[in-house]
């Protein structure tokens, strides 16, 4: 079975913010991974840039952003970059997805 990084486009983004307050503030939650499930708040810089997601062994999400200088943890198929399928692909591979990546 393929793991898949759920998320959504920029329009959808826009779609849900729509009908919001331009002066609520946002934040972004991730799941702390421990026992009660906690959801942890993530401050936000208002920064947005474009970074490159593979897949991680490590993450409790089963990915990882990878930066410039960074090898991520990779175990599969693809000739290029060992991914499955399709699966996410290492940041030097010409088949990798790019992702907006909001700070």
């Amino acid at each position: 079975m393929t793991s898949q990084l759920r998320t959504i486009t920029v329009r959808e983004l826009r779609d849900l913010l729509e009908d919001q307050d331009d002066n609520a503030l946002v934040i972004f939650t991730a799941n702390y991974g421990d026992y009660h499930r906690t959801s942890q708040a993530l401050p936000l810089k208002g920064e947005v840039e474009e970074g490159t997601v593979a897949k991680s062994a490590y993450s409790n999400s089963g990915f990882e952003l990878v930066q410039d200088d960074e090898d991520p943890d990779n175990e599969g198929e693809c000739a290029d970059c060992g991914s499955i399928d399709d699966e996410p692909h290492t940041k030097d591979c010409s088949r990798a997805q790019k992702y907006l990546v909001i700070r």
